[in-house]
């Protein structure tokens, strides 16, 4: 059964294999967007695709284990840096993803990236790169 699960998986993957490219593409012009939805989803690909997080979804009620993906980050869960061990542009996330097993990571994004998250709100997925928790 579980054999089955992950050959399916790999199966999927040779499908997007053969359109990365064009998703990159698109999340990237997407980062442009006057539609904030628009932008929010195209950081929140850009930090799957770059750093492989997990997508993550809302947790069902009885789940007692406060674990996260990339769509379900709070704002306790970053924070944004304009400049940082000499980098430009910085991410830090800190939390706890599957199976409870921490992750911690500094990481220079691109511009458009902070671009982007210029406009969010606190409660969205990214805010300013002020050094600020978000």
């Amino acid at each position: 059964m579980q054999g089955e699960k992950d050959w399916e998986k790999y199966e999927v993957a040779r499908k997007l294999k053969s359109c990365v490219d064009s998703i990159r593409n698109e999340y990237l012009q997407d980062l442009k967007s006057k539609q904030m939805v628009t932008r929010q989803r195209a950081v929140a690909l850009y930090f799957i695709d770059k750093l492989a997080l997990r997508a993550g979804n809302e947790k069902e009620e009885g789940e007692t284990a406060d674990t996260v993906g990339c769509c379900s980050l709070r704002v306790e869960h970053i924070i944004l840096h304009e400049q940082l061990d000499a980098n430009e542009c910085v991410v830090e996330f800190d939390f706890l993803g599957k199976d409870s097993i921490r992750y911690y990571n500094k990481v220079p994004v691109i511009k458009k990236v902070r671009s982007s998250s210029d406009a969010f709100s606190p409660e969205n997925i990214c805010r300013t790169f002020t050094g600020r928790s978000f």
